[in-house]
C-alpha cells in the first residue's frame, strides 16, 4: 500500500488529529508540510508528532502543489475553507476538509463547483457518521428493525464547548454561531437518519449562562475574581486548564507571535450566540427530529433515540451502549460497543473517518457524506439561526 503524503493547511487544535492519527498509523501516510498565518504553530506540530521531514510552507500556494504530497487537510477556521479547497482540487489533490462546508449557502456553493469537476476525492469531516453508536443505529434502522421511523430525538451535551467563548467561534462572522460550527453535525444526523428532505425548521436558543460578569475581567490572569472562577483558564499551566498539552501550547504561541492574549473571560468576551438551544425539524417524509445542544453541561455525549412503528432504539455515545426496545414484546437488545471506541477521539468516530478517507483516496471510492450532505446540513443550521432571530419557523426550499 502507497503511502499518501499530507500537506496541512491550518496548523490548528482540529488538525492535530491528522497528526495523531499518522503517527499511530504511518502506513498510511505522513505529513509532508504545514501552511498557516503562524509558521510557529506549523513547526511545533511537525516537532511534536515527529515529522522531521515536513516543511513549512511560505504559501497556499506552495503547500497544494507540493510534488510529494497527493491530499490536502483544511484545518482553517470556518469562514476559511473556500480558498485552501479549490486551491488544493484545482491542483490535483485530495481534499480533506474539516466540517462545517462553510457557513454560507454562497460558499458552500463555490466550493461544490469546484468539487464536481474535480477528478480528485473531496472529502468532508462529517465525522459523526462513523461514530460506532451511530454506524450500528443506522445500520439498525435500515434494516428495517425499527419498522417505519417516526420520530428522533438528538441531544448534545459538551462541556468543552464553553471555551467557544474566547475563541474564534463565538462570533458569527467566523464560525456562524453554534448551530453552524458546532450544530452542522448533529444536523447532519438528522437528516442521515431521517432519510427525505427537511421541509421546516423551528428553533430558540438563549445565552443563558455566559453572560457579563461585572465583577470579572476580560482576561483570566489579570481577573479579580479568578481564585473562585470555576471556569478560570491558565495558558501557561496545562494541568490546571484540563485540556491537552498541545491545545495549550499552540495557544501559548498564538500569544507570543500575535500578541492577542489567549484567557479571554468566557463571561466579559464579545459573542453573538447562545450557550444552550433547541431545534425541531420537519421533514417531506413524516419524520419529525428534535435536538438539543447545551454547552453549560456537567458532561460530555451525544445521545440518539429513534422510535419507530416496530422498535424504538436508544444510543450514547460517552457510554458506546444501544438498547433496541421491541414493541408488544417483551424483548429487548443491547448493543456494547466500548471496544470499537477506545482509544479514538468523538466516540471512536476519528480513526474511522481517517481510515475511509484514506481508503477513497487509494481507490476512489465515494465518501460517507458528500457536498450535497455538508450543503443540506448548512441549510438547516441557517434556518435554526434564522428561526431563533426572528422567532418564526422557517419554511426550506
Amino acid at each position: 500500500m502507497s503511502k499518501t503524503g499530507i500537506a496541512i493547511v491550518g496548523a490548528s487544535m482540529r488538525s492535530i488529529f491528522m497528526f495523531a492519527y499518522l503517527k499511530e498509523n504511518p502506513q498510511q501516510g505522513f505529513i509532508t508540510g504545514v501552511y498557516d498565518s503562524i509558521p510557529q504553530r506549523g513547526r511545533y506540530l511537525l516537532d511534536s508528532y515527529g515529522f522531521k521531514d515536513g516543511v513549512i510552507y511560505d504559501s497556499l500556494e506552495q503547500a497544494v502543489n507540493d510534488s510529494r504530497c497527493q491530499a490536502v487537510f483544511i484545518g482553517t477556521p470556518d469562514y476559511a475553507h473556500v480558498e485552501p479547497v479549490r486551491a488544493a482540487l484545482a491542483a490535483g489533490k485530495h481534499v480533506y476538509c474539516e466540517k462545517p462546508l462553510a457557513i454560507t449557502l454562497e460558499d458552500c456553493d463555490a466550493i461544490i463547483e469546484t468539487a464536481k469537476t474535480a477528478k480528485s476525492v473531496f472529502y468532508l469531516g462529517m465525522n459523526m457518521r462513523h461514530s460506532p453508536v451511530h454506524e450500528k443505529m443506522h445500520q439498525i434502522l435500515t434494516s428495517g428493525q425499527l419498522g417505519r421511523l417516526l420520530t428522533i430525538e438528538a441531544n448534545e451535551y459538551y462541556v468543552g464547548g464553553r471555551t467557544y467563548f474566547r475563541r474564534w467561534n463565538r462570533l458569527r462572522k467566523f464560525g456562524g454561531g453554534l448551530w453552524i460550527t458546532k450544530s452542522c453535525h448533529d444536523f447532519d444526523l438528522l437528516n442521515w437518519f431521517a432519510g427525505g428532505k427537511p421541509r421546516c425548521v423551528f428553533a430558540t436558543s438563549s445565552l443563558s449562562y455566559y453572560k457579563s460578569k461585572p465583577d470579572g475581567g476580560m482576561y483570566c490572569r489579570n481577573c479579580p475574581i479568578k481564585t473562585s472562577c470555576p471556569d478560570f483558564f491558565d495558558v501557561n499551566n496545562p494541568d490546571a486548564s484540563k485540556w491537552p498539552a498541545q491545545f495549550n501550547e499552540l495557544a501559548k504561541i498564538t500569544e507570543k507571535e500575535t500578541g492577542q492574549m489567549q484567557d479571554m473571560c468566557l463571561y466579559n468576551s464579545d459573542k453573538d450566540t447562545f450557550d444552550n438551544g433547541m431545534a425541531i425539524v420537519e421533514y417531506d417524509n413524516d419524520v419529525r427530529a428534535t435536538y438539543t445542544v447545551n454547552v453549560v453541561s456537567a458532561r460530555t455525549t451525544r445521545q440518539l433515540r429513534l422510535t419507530g412503528t416496530a422498535a424504538a432504539a436508544e444510543g450514547d455515545m460517552e457510554a458506546a451502549r444501544i438498547t433496541v426496545w421491541k414493541r408488544y414484546s417483551d424483548e429487548k437488545t443491547e448493543y456494547n460497543l466500548a471496544d470499537e471506541v477506545y482509544g479514538s477521539s468523538h466516540g471512536g468516530a476519528d480513526s474511522k473517518i481517517l481510515d475511509d478517507f484514506f481508503e477513497c483516496c487509494r481507490t476512489g471510492k465515494k465518501p460517507r457524506s458528500s457536498w450535497a450532505d455538508g450543503r443540506l446540513g448548512i441549510q438547516v443550521a441557517l434556518a435554526a439561526r434564522n428561526s431563533c432571530d426572528t422567532g418564526q419557523k422557517i419554511s426550506l426550499k
